[in-house]
């Protein structure tokens, strides 16, 4: 009986986990940067993000790495480089907050 909790636990540990945070590993594109405000920003990909409200990812600039990850992104959009892996969350309302990118 113990062992059954203990799976059912950790099944149930690792689908909240994950449902929380999420990676993104196909190739994107940086179609269009915004910025609006002080602390948001964020891209439109050339690529579908249908699991994004509206398509797009937000990054925040109130932190530190947010702007190191829009600062990535401006770099990727004018050389034209790829984004090959994102990391990321999605809210209550369904819109997507980077934490983590790499450009290729």
């Amino acid at each position: 009986m113990f062992i059954k909790k203990l799976v059912l636990s950790l099944v149930l540990f690792s689908s909240a986990t994950f449902s929380q945070a999420d990676q993104l590993l196909k190739t994107f594109t940086v179609k269009q940067v915004f910025s609006e405000g002080a602390s948001t920003a964020g891209f439109y990909p050339n690529e579908s993000l249908p699991e994004c409200k509206w398509g797009l990812m937000y990054v925040d600039l109130s932190k530190d790495s947010g702007k190191a990850a829009f600062s990535m992104l401006l770099a990727a959009k004018a050389a034209g480089q790829e984004i090959v892996r994102i990391d990321y969350t999605v809210s209550a309302t369904e819109t997507c907050l980077i934490y983590g990118l790499h450009i290729k």
